[in-house]
């Protein structure tokens, strides 16, 4: 998508109770969203649109800038997606209704399969070791970890992920920017994920926050990205069922762990069990459920030894570099840079040769 137009996508996108279907129709009736934006009353009014999204327009658009807006991005370190470009997901496509607009922080998507783990934010103690044992496996195999960055399951997926040195994904249901970011409390592990080479996603403009509706919409974007979902605990009325639910519309896989019949958040994983789902008691499980093949002794010694963040920097640290350098060939944040560089040094790894230049020790 040409450079201006994604100015005016984005404007649009910022306008509370505009969504893909609306911006779709516009798209579709006007050519481009500029042509779009510009438009007069009488010609929204016959585009179709619902007279919600219409009056929403016409309410918010005189105080929005497309300019300001996109600048919001930058100033976040805020990539975008588009439905157009080569580069968006093609599982994405596949759900219902997909985002016109990705907005990223972190590491672009890529092609590793994905696993969703979710469950519910006042998880038991078994299902918090669980999570945290069979997420570091899942990791060390190769997988990328999806999820919802809520309390509970989802925050201690992302974390267990981040500490074993693999990759995930936590998709919000408010903007990146800093303030937008729910819940408040998983602001901090929002930060480590970018810097470990994970990624934020969303389809909300900066500035937006986390309203009720947008959880639903929220959860069928992670079960999107997923090869798979596994559920760890979670009620039978929970946003985990309506994630899981996506998940056997989108013929994606579903796990579910088992759990004490007198639990009430083992209810939902305990149904559906009962409905086909896969009965998941390690990381195995799914691994062969995928026909993925894991020697968990070698990649569990490997990743004690050197986390992949170190492993990287390792194999590029044989002559020796500064930290822009090896943020140029790693496209790694400085922050995690500058993290794994002490790590290393604290194992007698590497050397600070001075100023911020390291080398190797054969």
């Amino acid at each position: 998508m040409e450079a201006t137009d994604l100015k005016f996508l984005n404007a649009l996108n910022s306008i509370p109770g505009v969504g893909s279907a609306t911006l779709r129709t516009l798209k579709n009736h006007f050519g481009t969203y500029e042509a779009a934006w510009r438009a007069t009353e009488q010609e929204l009014a016959q585009t179709g649109i619902t007279a919600k999204a219409l009056q929403s327009i016409l309410w918010k658009r005189p105080s929005l800038h497309p300019d300001r807006e996109l600048q919001k991005l930058a100033k976040e370190n805020i990539w975008t997606l588009t439905e157009d470009d080569e580069n968006y997901p093609s599982y994405i496509k596949e759900i219902t209704n997909p985002p016109v607009i990705l907005y990223g922080k972190g590491a672009m998507l890529d092609e590793r399969i994905s696993i969703g783990v979710v469950g519910t934010r006042r998880p038991t103690a078994y299902g918090i070791e669980a999570t945290q044992t069979i997420v570091r496996e899942l990791a060390q195999a190769g997988l990328t970890i999806v999820s919802g960055l809520a309390s509970g399951i989802d925050a201690r997926a992302h974390d267990t992920t981040v500490e074993a040195g693999g990759k995930t994904i936590a998709v919000l249901g408010s903007g990146l920017d800093h303030y937008s970011i729910f819940p408040p409390e998983n602001r901090g592990l929002a930060r480590r994920i970018v810097e470990g080479g994970g990624t934020l996603l969303c389809e909300y403009a900066p500035g937006t926050p986390a309203v009720k509706e947008h959880f639903p919409a929220r959860n069928r974007i992670i079960s999107g990205l997923s090869r798979g979902v596994l559920v760890i605990e979670a009620r039978e009325k929970s946003g985990a069922r309506i994630t899981t639910r996506m998940a056997m519309e989108q013929n994606r896989d579903v796990f579910a762990l088992p759990g004490s019949i007198f639990s009430p958040t083992s209810r939902w994983p305990l149904m559906l069990i009962q409905q086909g789902a896969k009965l998941v008691t390690s990381a195995q499980d799914i691994l062969e459920e995928l026909g993925i093949e894991y020697n968990k002794d070698s990649a569990q010694k490997l990743n004690e030894i050197f986390g992949e963040n170190e492993k990287t920097l390792l194999d590029i640290l044989e002559a020796p570099l500064g930290v822009d350098a090896l943020k140029e060939k790693t496209g790694l944040a400085t922050g995690a840079i500058m993290a794994t560089l002490s790590m290393l040094e604290l194992k007698g790894s590497i050397r600070n040769l001075g100023g911020d230049t390291y080398q190797k020790i054969s």
